[in-house]
């Protein structure tokens, strides 16, 4: 499968795969305590420069993965990209993204959710996309649900973070 394409938003946003120029941009933003509440028990904190180029190395070839920076204006913000499922889920492909501190509540990962979607849908075979959403992540499910995701579900105790047993949210969108 071919590796992620650019896509160019509005407001000066863009996705585009990430380099291993993207390093140090990719530690330094995503070194942040205020982000680990909300992501998987995988994405690691502190998060080193090592860390920045083995995802970066792993996002450019797995096939499953789809991933992309996300720059306003140039700077990198977040991270962006869906996981293409398998076997019987094959039509299926999981959504995850984070945003640096100093780029939240500006509608970028609205904006962002929103391109990655259009270009799924147009040009994968994929004709459900889906989400995870920790139950306190009040602005991930509002940024999903302002692109048409519904929730299907609450799934009772379906994580554990910090030790603790939590519900998540499955949320999915319908190629139309």
């Amino acid at each position: 499968m071919e590796q992620s394409v650019e896509i160019t938003g509005q407001r000066g946003i863009v996705l585009r795969p990430l380099l291993p120029a993207d390093a140090a941009a990719l530690a330094s933003i995503a070194n942040d305590a205020s982000i680990v509440p909300f992501i998987r028990d995988a994405f690691p904190h502190p998060y080193t420069i090592a860390h920045a180029r083995n995802f970066i190395h792993f996002a450019a070839g797995d096939n499953h993965l789809k991933s992309w920076g996300i720059f306003e204006n140039g700077q990198l913000a977040g991270v962006i990209s869906v996981t293409l499922q398998d076997d019987i889920y094959r039509h299926s492909a999981e959504i995850g993204f984070w945003l640096g501190a100093a780029f939240r509540k500006r509608g970028i990962i609205t904006e962002a959710i929103g391109l990655v979607c259009r270009y799924v849908f147009s040009q994968l075979p994929v004709v459900r996309i889906f989400a995870h959403v920790f139950i306190h992540n009040e602005a991930s499910k509002k940024a999903l649900l302002n692109n048409g995701f519904e929730i299907e579900g609450i799934r009772k105790k379906g994580s554990i973070k910090n030790k603790e047993l939590i519900d998540d949210i499955l949320m999915a969108k319908l190629k139309s």
